[in-house]
C-alpha cells in the first residue's frame, strides 16, 4: 500500500499552473463558440478570449498551488497521509519497469586505485648503458669519494 505524505510546493505550483492554462484555453475555447452563437455572450474580443483567458487562468492556478500547498501538506501530516491501494497484477506495465522497491540492496562502486609510476631518469652524463635511477648513482659515487678520500689520507 502506497502513502502520499507531502507534494512539492513549487512542483504542485508548476503543475496546477499548466492545468489552469488548459483549463482557460477549453474556457475560452467555449465563449469563443458561444459568442458567435449568441451575441450577447461576447463580452471579451475573440483573441482575449482564446489567448488572455488561458494566461489569466493559469497565473491564478500557479499561485493557488504556491499557497495551498503548503496547507495541504500540513492536513497531510495531521492525518497520517492519503493510503492508496494499487492493483500491481503482472499483467500491468508498471511493474516491470518501475520497482516500488529495489530488489537488492545496492552497494556502492569503490574506485580503483591509480598505482603511481615512477620514472626512471638517468645521469645526463654518464652513458646510455647506465639505466640507473639518479638516486642510486649518487649513493654510489659518495661512497667512491668517500673511499678515495680514506686511501688517501692513508697515503699521506
Amino acid at each position: 500500500m502506497a502513502v502520499i505524505k507531502k507534494f512539492k510546493v513549487i512542483k504542485m505550483a508548476c503543475f496546477l499552473g499548466l492545468f489552469g492554462i488548459f483549463m482557460g484555453f477549453v474556457y475560452g475555447i467555449i465563449l469563443t463558440l458561444l459568442s458567435l452563437i449568441i451575441p450577447a455572450v461576447a463580452t471579451f474580443k475573440v483573441w482575449q478570449m482564446i489567448i488572455g483567458i488561458p494566461i489569466a487562468y493559469g497565473i491564478m492556478m500557479f499561485l493557488m498551488g504556491l499557497i495551498f500547498t503548503p496547507l495541504m501538506n500540513l492536513s497531510l501530516r495531521v492525518i497520517k497521509g492519503i493510503h492508496l491501494d494499487l492493483d500491481l497484477t503482472e499483467s500491468t506495465s508498471i511493474k516491470k519497469s518501475i520497482p516500488l522497491r529495489p530488489t537488492k540492496k545496492l552497494v556502492p562502486i569503490k574506485p580503483v586505485k591509480k598505482q603511481e609510476v615512477k620514472p626512471v631518469v638517468t645521469h645526463p652524463i654518464k652513458s646510455t648503458k647506465d639505466s640507473r635511477p639518479i638516486s642510486q648513482m649518487t649513493n654510489s659515487k659518495t661512497t667512491q669519494n668517500s673511499a678515495l678520500k680514506t686511501s688517501i689520507k692513508s697515503a699521506v
